[in-house]
């Protein structure tokens, strides 16, 4: 299937800026900082669906999970993800942060982030 693996799930003008950026496979983020985006996402849906009149920004959903997990990530992979890519996703709603879930997950299992095994 050839198809356009952030946009497939759906499109959104918040979306849209991240693929502008980092295009339409986010093929400019390598497989960890999508891991490390995925964690985000997820740490982010989970603290909306917990308390939805909070204002919390996936930035400080990556902080919560690096934290929580005591993980320590290199400064130039956590500065990328944090300043660069979390800022494009300020406003980002539950709907479209489960949509970028699902094409990471695809990325990371099936596509251009996959991981090599010999």
């Amino acid at each position: 299937m050839t198809t356009d693996l952030v946009t497939y799930y759906g499109q959104t003008p918040t979306i849209d800026q991240l693929v502008d950026k980092y295009g339409v496979y986010l093929e400019k983020l390598d497989r960890e900082t999508k891991l490390m985006l995925r964690m985000a996402l997820a740490t982010y849906i989970f603290t909306l669906e917990k308390d939805s009149s909070t204002k919390h920004t996936v930035a400080e959903a990556l902080e919560d999970a690096l934290s929580n997990l005591g993980l320590l990530v290199s400064y130039p992979l956590y500065k990328n993800l944090f300043e660069d890519v979390c800022s494009v996703l300020n406003g980002l709603t539950t709907l479209e942060a489960e949509t970028l879930l699902e094409a990471l997950q695809h990325q990371i299992r099936w596509g251009n982030a996959r991981q090599a095994v010999n």
